[in-house]
């Protein structure tokens, strides 16, 4: 066995005893910190219930947070092997932890994109429905048999609700808890209100329609003057990156110290917190709330 070959071999030999020392280190906090890692695990599922709940996934969240820490493992395996560095393969594994509940975020909020969109049909599927002489939950029944997820899935949800013996104000609620909008919020009280003192629910619902279509026709037109903003901001983020990955494969033995020495680890964490309060900073002034 030549000198390579002798060194490549220790080099995977330190990888498997370091990860195997990090899987051990693990284990042995999770056992002597069982209460407070209990104590932890509920925090996070208090935090996350709902919006698992929200999406219908069958996953639990105790699998989200045993994914999260196995997210954590993959990601220092591998680029502990790329880099050869423990250290950093260490913090950037640390790092992947919020990945799976970044995901899940996204997902969540995707869903709710969807939803706040399909909404501005529905009401008026549900003035047509009461003016046709249908009742209000004859026609939540009408969406959701026509409308696709998560319209449907959510109304259909508030319907079984409603057969089991939940009133209609609590199962609104509900609605209202398992997606939050401003949109929907003014749907719910103004059919509770109407529910009370009377009137032309139809021509509500046409009414709050109507505010729904010109509110997305304005945020089009924002989304269309801020898209430069928004574009730059994405360059200026990418830039460092770019030129650090282009450096690189251009001198390898140029930007070695910024793997192996202290120095090079302290300016690659100021350089991404400085790039994060950038893009930050950014993406505050070009979003618009409308």
């Amino acid at each position: 066995m030549n000198p390579g070959q002798l060194s490549q071999a220790w080099t995977v030999v330190t990888l498997g005893a370091a990860f195997f020392a990090v899987v051990l280190l693990m284990y042995g906090l999770m056992a002597f910190l069982s209460k407070g890692f209990k104590t932890y695990e509920e925090k996070y599922v208090s935090g996350a219930t709902r919006t698992l709940d929200a999406m219908y996934l069958t996953m639990t969240v105790q699998q989200i947070l045993y994914l999260s820490f196995l997210s954590t493992l993959v990601v220092f395996i591998i680029f502990a092997v790329m880099t050869l560095n423990v250290v950093l393969a260490i913090f950037v594994g640390i790092a992947a932890f919020a990945t799976p509940t970044i995901i899940v975020r996204f997902l969540k909020w995707r869903r709710d994109k969807k939803f706040g969109v399909q909404l501005e049909d529905a009401l008026v599927a549900m003035g047509n429905s009461l003016r046709a002489g249908h009742s209000l939950p004859a026609a939540f029944e009408l969406i959701a048999r026509e409308t696709e997820n998560p319209m449907g899935q959510e109304m259909r949800l508030m319907v079984q609700e409603m057969r089991l013996g939940v009133t209609m104000e609590d199962a609104l609620q509900h609605l209202l808890d398992r997606m939050p909008g401003e949109d929907l919020d003014i749907l719910i009280t103004s059919i509770l209100i109407s529910r009370e003192v009377g009137g032309n629910l139809a021509e509500v619902f046409d009414n709050i329609a109507d505010t729904i279509r010109d509110r997305h026709r304005i945020q089009g037109k924002i989304s269309s003057l801020t898209a430069q903003g928004k574009m730059q901001g994405v360059i200026i983020g990418l830039l460092p990156v770019l030129i650090f990955l282009a450096l690189n494969a251009w001198s390898p033995e140029l930007m070695r110290p910024m793997f192996t020495h202290w120095l090079g680890w302290l300016m690659m964490a100021g350089v991404v917190v400085m790039e994060a309060i950038g893009v930050f900073m950014i993406w505050r002034i070009v979003s618009i709330k409308v």
